[in-house]
């Protein structure tokens, strides 16, 4: 099965590289020559813990503490002719005033843009997977829950048809190489990352299916915290050599100068990813999207080991919303998430090709785990320990002698409901309603789980006439529930946006 998993990879790395092919998880649809965005709000809440709802998602712009004052500030400008080979260069500056004030970025690139492909350096907001990016909980592997990363990216701008099939057969992948941000315990550590997805239109394009693979790779870096065994010298391996072993998932060589008994016992890097599949129904009455997105941390999770654990949704989206007088529902999205198998609960499962216990979003060589500047960048209910209650900060899970690893609690169910609905006014109501049951980790299980958890939210977004139009955000969130702090919080902000076309 590795040497499947080998040739996959190496299949969809190769269709990545290839110019026609590269591609994007998002469609770009930017049309304005200059936009300019400003939003200035805040939010406050019973408990000193903002609320599930208002942090997550978020793209690590709110404070994980409260109450906040948030200004976001945002321009874009694109250059040449659109219908060509053009630039744009964005950023966007998010500042939170607070109990801990902090200054980020969360986009801040230059790209160079054909009318298929793009090329960009820098950090910009995506999501990749098959998944609904408006009412979703978040795809599993990178769901816009952290800080993005700054990265080099090659790719599509959505799914691009293959002229042979005359449209049939559409194609969207992407290939980066980025950089995370320097922790206590590793720095200079590099991100590699991608993805290939198939699009088939069937039924003159009425239905469509999809299918796909993302990987992510965190590798390379170094750390004066880790003794020999973990690392070498306190160096992880990061030249070429390893690289390739990383974009090939390969075993490294066996030279113990260079690599560590950690990275000869399984290999360089922290790998995982999912493979989705995805069918989309259009009539005239309705879209529907049903999606499957299948976690893999190693080789147990691509041959399906850890059935049934993975994101499964579906979306429906009304298409007869021409005339309404009064409120209307515009779309539902219900998803339900379970990571409980993990390929078994035991590391052992008496299998030489096969581990279990894939310990979801935990590395002991990087130990911060599949995060970013303190936020999971996977799903946001794979939870982080200092996100729960103070009393349950040392729940228990994993190899017991280990300790306490960053993702305390990845052994989840999760059911979830969205709802956009709109009055003929233009006002929008926007709710996220979810209920979760958290397990801990695989290996060794808390007596006090599992902890049940309710987190919900009400959005308004009002159109209003102030300076020359506006739109007023009022939202409530609440948290009831044994893992995370029970909380009622409410959000206010009044965002701008002007555009040149």
């Amino acid at each position: 099965m590795i040497n499947t998993l080998r040739f996959i990879l190496l299949f969809f790395f190769c269709i990545a590289i290839h110019p026609r092919l590269a591609a994007q998880a998002i469609p770009d649809t930017v049309t304005a020559r200059q936009s300019f965005m400003a939003e200035v709000g805040g939010f406050g809440s019973s408990a000193r813990q903002t609320p599930f709802w208002f942090r997550s998602r978020q793209y690590g712009t709110v404070p994980l503490t409260g109450p906040a004052g948030i200004v976001r500030l945002g321009l874009t400008r694109q250059f040449g002719n659109l219908q060509k080979i053009h630039s744009r260069v964005a950023v966007e500056g998010v500042a939170n005033v607070g109990t801990r004030s902090q200054f980020v970025l969360p986009v801040a690139y230059a790209s160079l843009l054909s009318r298929n492909f793009e090329l960009y350096l820098g950090r910009k907001r995506e999501v990749f997977g098959l998944v609904d990016t408006l009412l979703s909980t978040g795809s599993y592997a990178w769901s816009g829950n952290a800080l993005p990363i700054y990265k080099l990216q090659l790719g599509t701008r959505g799914y691009v048809p293959l002229g042979f099939t005359k449209g049939v057969v559409a194609l969207n992948g992407m290939y980066a190489h980025g950089w995370f941000s320097n922790t206590d315990s590793i720095q200079n550590s590099f991100l590699h990352q991608k993805a290939l997805f198939l699009r088939v239109s069937l039924f003159r394009n009425r239905v469509r299916l999809y299918g796909g693979v993302t990987h992510y790779a965190q590798w390379g870096g170094q750390s004066s915290k880790y003794k020999d065994g973990i690392t070498v010298n306190g160096k992880i391996p990061s030249s070429l050599s390893t690289y390739k072993d990383i974009i090939l998932v390969r075993q490294p060589p066996r030279d113990t100068a260079v690599y560590s008994r950690f990275d000869l016992e399984n290999q360089a890097g922290n790998h995982l990813g999912s493979i989705d599949v995805a069918v989309e129904v259009d009539n005239q009455q309705a879209n529907w999207f049903l999606y499957y997105q299948h976690p893999f941390e190693d080789k147990s999770g691509v041959a399906f080991k850890n059935m049934p654990d993975g994101l499964y949704g579906v979306r429906w989206k009304n298409k007869r919303v021409d005339a309404h007088t009064g409120f209307i529902i515009r779309q539902i999205t219900a998803e339900f998430l379970t990571t409980l198998s993990q390929s078994g609960f035991n590391f052992d499962i008496n299998n030489r090709l096969y581990n279990g216990a894939d310990d979801y979003f935990n590395n002991y060589q990087y130990v911060d785990g599949w995060t970013h500047r303190q936020r999971v960048v996977g799903t946001p209910f794979m939870t982080r320990w200092q996100d729960s209650k103070a009393d349950l900060n040392d729940l228990t899970g994993g190899f017991k002698n280990h300790g306490r690893m960053m993702i305390s609690n990845n052994r989840v169910q999760v059911g979830h409901l969205g709802m956009l609905g709109e009055w003929p006014s233009g006002v929008q109501l926007r709710t996220l309603l979810s209920f979760s049951r958290n397990l801990g980790r695989p290996i060794t299980s808390d007596p006090r789980t599992p902890l049940t958890q309710f987190s919900g939210m009400a959005q308004l977004m009002l159109p209003v006439s102030w300076l020359g139009g506006t739109q007023l955000n009022l939202a409530v969130a609440l948290d009831q529930g044994q893992w995370l702090t029970n909380n009622l919080g409410g959000w206010l902000s009044l965002r701008k946006v002007i555009q040149k076309r």
